[in-house]
C-alpha cells in the first residue's frame, strides 16, 4: 500500500525490482522498520497529548500554580520586515496573574523567606468578614491615615513608625515583607503575600506611575513613595526598605497579640532566589517552547535576574549542542551596564560630575537601567554570558511601542518596547538567515497610562508622540 514514509517508500520501491527468491529475506527486515516507525510515531503524539493536557489544565490548587508556562509569541509582521526567514519571539511574562515576570522572583523570594525562618510559616485559612482582623473600613481609615501622613509636616521617623505599625496591623502570620521596588515586584510581592497570610511595605520612587501606586493600595500593602535618588543616597528607595525591615526587627522578635513580628527585606536585586527562579522556570521554558532553538536572547536589565537566569540556562543548554546562543543587554539612556557589558566600566555619560542630578530622570524607562552592578546581574556578567549590548533611546521605544500596537496588536509598557526595539536591531545587524531571536514582554500599557503611553507626558518630556 502507499506510504509517506520516504525510508519505507524507498525501500518498498527496491523490493519491487528484487528478484523474488531474495524477497523473503527483506520482508521481515521491512516489517521491522516498520513496527519501529509506527511504534515512535505513536510514542510522539503520546508525549504531545500529555503536554498538551497539561498546558491546558482547567483546575488548579492555588494562584501560584498559575505563575509561569507564558506563551512565546511570534511577531510575524516585524519577523517578515527582517527577511531573510528571520524571527523574531516575545515571551509574554505580563501573561502571569500578576501581570509580569516579577512574579515568578517574588514567589521564589518568599518561600526562600519562609523556608530559612525569615517570615513565619503561611496561612491560607480564611477568616469570617465579621470577625476579620482588619475590616474594609479599617481599610479605608488607613489609607486616609497614610495620605494624611504623606501630606503633613511629619517627620521621616514618625511616618515610617506609622508604615510599620499599620502593616503589623494587616498581617495575620506576624510575618511583613518589606521591598524597595519600582512597582512590578511590589505588586507581586502584595499579591502574593496576601495570599500567604503576610502584610507587604512597598518603598517605591516617585518617577513611577501613578498605576502601580493605585493597583499596590488596592492590595492592601502599605505603600511609602520617596524621591528618585543614587543608590549612594540613604533615602534611595532600597536603602530606606532596608532601614524599615531594620527596625521592625531590632523589635528583637515583639510580639502583637500574641504573634511574633518579622519582616522580611526581600532584596530583590541581591538576593539568588530571583537569579534562580528564571534559571530555574523561564530560562527551560523558553528552550522548550523553540524547540531548542534560540540564536540569540535580548532583553533590558532592572534587578539582572531574568537575562542572568534566563540567559545562562540558554547559554549551557546551546553549549551542550555545540550551538551557539548570543545573550545581549538592552540599555537605556543613564543606565551604566551598556558600558560594563561593552568595556567592563560600569559608567554612563549622564554621571558626568558636571552633569550629575542629585535626583536623575534620564528615561521615561521604568524598571530597567542601573548605575550600579547588582548581585543577580553579577552572577551572569561572571559567568561570561553577555555577549553585547544595545543602547536603546525613548524615542525609539516609543516608536516600536506604537508600531506593535498597530501592527502586532499588542499593548506593551515602555521596557517592553525597548527589549523588541534591541531584538530587532540585533537580529537585522548580527544574525544570520533562519535566526531566531527571543526577547520578553515584561508588562502591559495598562501599568503605563499616565506616563509612557500619555501624549502630554511624552511630549513634555521632548519626544515625538
Amino acid at each position: 500500500p502507499p506510504t509517506t514514509n520516504p525510508m519505507i517508500h524507498c525501500l518498498l520501491m527496491k523490493m519491487s525490482t528484487t528478484p523474488h527468491h531474495l524477497k523473503s529475506v527483506h520482508i521481515p527486515i521491512v516489517t521491522s522498520i516498520t513496527l519501529a516507525t509506527a511504534a515512535a510515531i505513536g510514542f510522539k503524539i503520546y508525549l504531545r497529548r500529555k503536554r498538551s493536557s497539561q498546558k491546558h489544565v482547567t483546575n488548579t490548587k492555588s494562584y501560584e500554580n498559575l505563575i509561569g508556562e507564558t506563551t512565546l509569541v511570534h511577531l510575524e509582521k516585524l519577523s517578515t520586515l527582517l527577511g531573510d526567514g528571520k524571527n523574531i519571539f516575545v515571551k509574554m511574562e505580563s501573561m502571569n496573574p500578576g501581570g509580569t515576570g516579577k512574579d515568578r522572583a517574588a514567589l521564589f523570594m518568599l518561600l526562600d523567606a519562609e523556608a530559612k525562618g525569615l517570615l513565619p510559616n503561611a496561612t491560607f485559612q480564611s477568616q469570617r468578614v465579621d470577625n476579620h482582623t482588619i475590616s474594609r473600613i479599617e481599610y479605608d481609615k488607613y489609607d486616609d491615615t497614610m495620605k494624611t501622613i504623606e501630606l503633613s509636616e511629619f517627620s521621616e521617623q514618625d511616618r515610617i513608625q506609622s508604615i510599620i505599625d499599620i502593616a503589623i496591623q494587616r498581617s495575620q502570620t506576624g510575618g511583613i515583607v518589606v521591598e524597595g521596588t519600582s512597582g512590578s515586584t511590589g505588586i507581586s510581592l502584595a499579591t502574593l503575600a496576601a495570599r500567604r497570610g503576610h502584610s507587604t511595605i512597598i518603598v517605591m520612587p516617585d518617577d513611577q506611575s501613578e498605576e502601580k501606586q493605585n493597583i499596590l493600595r488596592c492590595l492592601g500593602a502599605v505603600l511609602h513613595v520617596v524621591p528618585t535618588a543614587a543608590i549612594s543616597n540613604p533615602n534611595h528607595y532600597v536603602n530606606v526598605a532596608k532601614k524599615i525591615a531594620d527596625k521592625i526587627n531590632r523589635l528583637g522578635g515583639a510580639t502583637d497579640s500574641n504573634r511574633t513580628v518579622k519582616a522580611a527585606f526581600m532584596n530583590q536585586f541581591e538576593n539568588e532566589a530571583n537569579y534562580m527562579a528564571h534559571f530555574k522556570t523561564t530560562g527551560p521554558e523558553i528552550w522548550r517552547q523553540t524547540n531548542c532553538k534560540v540564536d540569540a536572547f535580548c532583553m533590558s536589565s532592572g534587578t539582572g535576574g531574568t537575562i542572568s537566569g534566563a540567559g545562562q540556562y540558554l547559554k549551557e543548554k546551546c553549549e551542550s549542542l555545540y550551538k551557539q546562543c548570543e545573550v545581549i543587554l538592552i540599555d537605556p539612556p543613564g543606565s551604566s551596564l551598556f558600558n560594563k557589558v561593552k568595556y567592563n566600566v560600569a559608567f554612563a555619560t549622564e554621571q558626568k560630575e558636571r552633569v550629575l542630578r542629585r535626583h536623575r530622570y534620564d528615561t521615561i524607562a521604568e524598571g530597567i537601567g542601573l548605575d550600579r552592578v547588582t548581585h543577580n546581574f553579577a552572577l551572569g556578567f561572571n559567568n561570561g554570558i553577555f555577549d553585547d549590548a544595545i543602547r536603546v533611546n525613548d524615542q525609539e521605544a516609543v516608536d516600536m511601542a506604537h508600531w506593535l500596537l498597530k501592527e502586532e496588536g499588542l499593548f506593551v509598557g515602555s521596557s517592553s518596547a525597548m527589549n523588541v526595539y534591541g531584538a530587532a536591531l540585533h537580529a537585522k545587524s548580527s544574525t544570520g538567515p533562519n535566526s531566531s531571536v527571543v526577547t520578553v514582554i515584561c508588562d502591559g500599557g495598562q501599568r503605563h497610562l499616565t506616563r509612557f503611553w500619555s501624549r502630554n507626558f511624552i511630549k513634555s518630556r521632548g519626544l515625538h508622540w
